[in-house]
């Protein structure tokens, strides 16, 4: 009852919460792309001062007279208070390098391939992340075109990563944060947290395929030492570098947490008043509905629930029906127990009437058929009234119900004891199916005991039945008797089971004379006559 008070204002108090979460974030993301698009212009800013670095020293007069040796005193000069230094190249080698010792010889490395057609288009490149040959560490080369008398040479101004370090801590990234600037193969150039140890390495695959489809954007990632975040990131229109900054997710949830946590507060001082209220109002209510659980077994039992005084009102109106239906129970049952009773009787003076007009029909039988020429005639005629008599008392002792049809296959070969096998699913037959294939069956093992497995001491019979689709099918299997001999005609017994089966459950039969003994294979519908139990 208390939470079904609480429940509406705290889902409408969760959906506030919710919503003010989506709109703060929102803002927050908002903010963190700004920040981010400010970083990557700090970037390129600090690029652009390499840059004019360059272009103050193209304009040299000794570089255009093609005097290296006084271009380089310059250059030397230039890049004293600087982190970075110059180099100068042709397409075959370095002519300077303000980082070597003066005179020292320089790598045969001149301008390369792939920057070749850009440099001669007059375009100033900015590198990725590469290990430097004279440096023996990662640079980052800023490459201009020039010319001295016709040739074209390449003017480069070279930092370490070292010299961005500085952007992260003009903007004062906070200690939780992750500042990184990444080249245009996603490679690390500087981290605002241990950047010697992430150096080089690539950025996330997420972040790279987040880099790939657009210039700037946020997403949910996790830092290079695993640390999940929200990142922001901007790529430089004019260099190509982006800027990523990542924040802690721990740090976003936190004022969703600090919601949820005045929510759940409010809500348990509430539910616990809630609680304690009804507590008081519903003890006597327990009381009352564990008096009802009382009538209900009662009726269960048997019994008829008694009034009582000083019930509830829904109380009272609830033990008023219980005691109806208990003693409507009652009166039906007393009814039932007497319908049990006639019917019984009913069931035990039929048995005995039909017994009694079996045991007429066998003494008129033996009357007409008794003469000691058709002595075998009435033997079989005998038998088959005594098989239809079992039937009749299998029925009888389940009160003309179903009857199984294991339970009709083991009294007809009960007789026969082991050397008679049955094995199948369990299947319901009607009483006048029953009845059917009791006689049918009846027939199978009078003829076996005359003619096939059972014959002989060592024969035997198989009786397999299975379910196949919406039909039963009967295996009735000898082995063991003498050579089976194929009828020259057809008796009675087998124009008894077929026409059982062909007219009775519209279902088809056939035998198969094998040399090891009989085979006849029944196949009936399934209806409501034949069911699987």
């Amino acid at each position: 009852m208390a939470v079904s008070l609480i429940a509406p204002a705290l889902i409408f108090m969760g959906l506030l919460v919710q919503t003010e979460y989506e709109n703060s974030r929102q803002r927050f993301e908002e903010q963190l792309v700004a920040m981010t698009r400010a970083l990557a212009v700090a970037t390129d800013r600090q690029i652009a001062q390499g840059t004019g670095t360059l272009q103050a020293l193209a304009v040299s007069p000794a570089l255009a007279e093609g005097d290296f040796a006084a271009f380089e005193r310059q250059a030397r000069a230039v890049t004293l208070q600087r982190d970075g230094w110059i180099v100068l190249m042709d397409e075959q080698r370095q002519l300077i390098n303000t980082r070597a010792t003066p005179g020292a010889p320089l790598p045969m490395t001149g301008i390369p391939e792939r920057g070749l057609p850009a440099l001669q288009s007059g375009r100033t490149l900015v590198s990725n992340l590469y290990m430097g040959p004279v440096a023996d560490r990662p640079i980052i080369v800023i490459a201009m075109p020039v010319r001295v008398k016709g040739k074209l040479y390449a003017l480069g101004y070279i930092q370490e990563p070292r010299a961005f370090q500085s952007i992260f801590n003009a903007q004062k990234l906070p200690a939780s944060w992750t500042g990184t600037i990444v080249d245009r193969q996603a490679a690390v150039v500087a981290r605002s947290r241990d950047a010697d140890k992430y150096l080089g390495r690539h950025a996330s695959r997420d972040m790279q395929a987040a880099m790939h489809k657009a210039e700037q954007g946020v997403i949910h990632s996790k830092t290079l030492d695993g640390t999940a975040t929200l990142s922001s990131f901007a790529r430089s229109p004019a260099y190509g570098w982006t800027f990523i900054v990542g924040v802690p997710q721990a740090e976003l949830d936190q004022v969703t947490l600090k919601s949820l946590a005045l929510l759940t507060g409010a809500f348990l001082t509430l539910l616990a008043l809630g609680v304690l209220a009804a507590v008081m109002v519903s003890r006597r209510i327990s009381r009352e509905v564990v008096s009802l659980m009382g009538d209900a077994a009662a009726i269960g039992r048997g019994g008829v629930v008694q009034e009582r005084p000083r019930d509830l009102f829904e109380t009272a109106e609830v033990r008023g029906a219980l005691r109806e239906v208990s003693q409507a129970l009652a009166e039906r049952e007393n009814e039932r127990q007497a319908a049990d009773s006639r019917q019984q009787l009913m069931i035990n003076e039929l048995n005995h009437r039909v017994k009694n007009t079996l045991a007429t029909v066998q003494s008129l039988a033996w009357q007409s058929l008794g003469r000691k020429h058709d002595r075998a005639l009435f033997d079989a005629f005998a038998d088959r009234l005594a098989a239809l008599s079992r039937a009749h008392d299998l029925l009888t002792r389940r009160v003309w119900e179903n009857a199984e049809l294991e339970d009709v296959i083991a009294q007809t070969l009960e007789p026969y004891g082991a050397r008679a096998r049955a094995e199948g699913p369990q299947i319901n037959l009607a009483p006048n199916a029953a009845v059917t294939l009791s006689m049918v069956f009846h027939e199978l093992a009078t003829n076996a005991a005359k003619y096939g497995g059972l014959s002989t001491h060592e024969g035997t019979v198989e009786v397999r039945w299975s379910v196949e689709g919406e039909r039963l099918k009967i295996l009735w299997r000898e082995r063991g008797g003498p050579p089976v001999v194929m009828p020259s005609g057809t008796g009675f017994g087998s124009r008894l089971i077929e026409s059982s089966i062909l007219r009775e459950f519209g279902g088809e039969t056939f035998a198969e004379y094998r040399p090891q003994g009989l085979e006849r294979v029944m196949v009936l519908p399934l209806s409501d006559r034949v069911s699987v139990g």
